[in-house]
């Protein structure tokens, strides 16, 4: 039952019947993965649609030189992998857990099986999924920026974007990153990108808290972000 209360929260599952969340329940096998354990790796063969049930998951590229780029980071309850399953190619990206997860997987044959009752169905993945490749391009257009201060501060304000909350001191990023996970966000080294988060709270435009990062104003971080480009 908790699996199927799980599988309701994400949007969309609303129109399947009770009769088709059960059976993707029934053939859902749950799997708990470290922090930094990899899920799947780009170019593996397509066999299971993915839902994050618990914690937080990075979809990664890696670079010739082994450099890692963060397309995007997907929170529970929500799924991916689904665009290599419904049309069958391999996984483009590789997928790593952020944090302690627990992931669902059913096969792609029960999955289409499902998936093919419902038309409407499709146009709900793939708006969903077009949204995840507009965020991944602007990460990856934002690696084209020279100066890596500003690809810091583009990521910190995108973060604020999607884990914002209001605090008294300014924009709570609600979401718990090392430094060497903001520097794959921006594609530079983990040492760069201390230097850099230390320069930003000396001159008072963010602070930390509990390895989150307050944003103590928006406008002004923006302003030093139009200022760089």
């Amino acid at each position: 039952m908790l699996k199927l209360l799980m599988l309701e929260e994400i949007a969309i599952f609303n129109e399947l019947s009770n009769d088709d969340l059960r059976n993707l329940e029934k053939n859902l096998t749950i799997q708990s993965f470290k922090k930094r354990q990899v899920i799947f790796y780009e170019g593996d063969s397509a066999e299971w649609f993915y839902i994050l049930l618990k914690g937080k998951v990075k979809i990664s590229k890696f670079s010739a030189d082994g450099r890692e780029i963060v397309l995007e980071i997907i929170d529970a309850p929500d799924f991916f992998g689904a665009l290599a399953v419904i049309k069958n190619f391999p996984y483009p990206a590789t997928a790593i857990a952020i944090e302690n997860c627990e992931v669902g997987k059913v096969g792609r044959n029960i999955f289409l099986k499902v998936f093919n009752k419902y038309p409407g169905l499709n146009n709900k993945i793939l708006h969903h999924i077009t949204m995840r490749l507009r965020a991944g391009v602007e990460s990856l257009k934002n690696l084209a920026l020279e100066d890596v201060l500003s690809r810091i501060v583009y990521q910190i304000l995108k973060l604020t974007t999607k884990y914002g909350k209001k605090v008294s001191e300014g924009v709570l990023i609600d979401l718990k990153l090392t430094k060497q996970e903001i520097a794959e966000m921006a594609g530079t080294t983990t040492e760069t990108a201390i230097r850099i988060i230390g320069r930003l709270k000396k001159e008072g435009y963010i602070v930390e808290q509990n390895r989150k990062i307050i944003v103590k104003d928006i406008d002004r971080l923006f302003e030093l972000l139009k200022n760089k480009l």
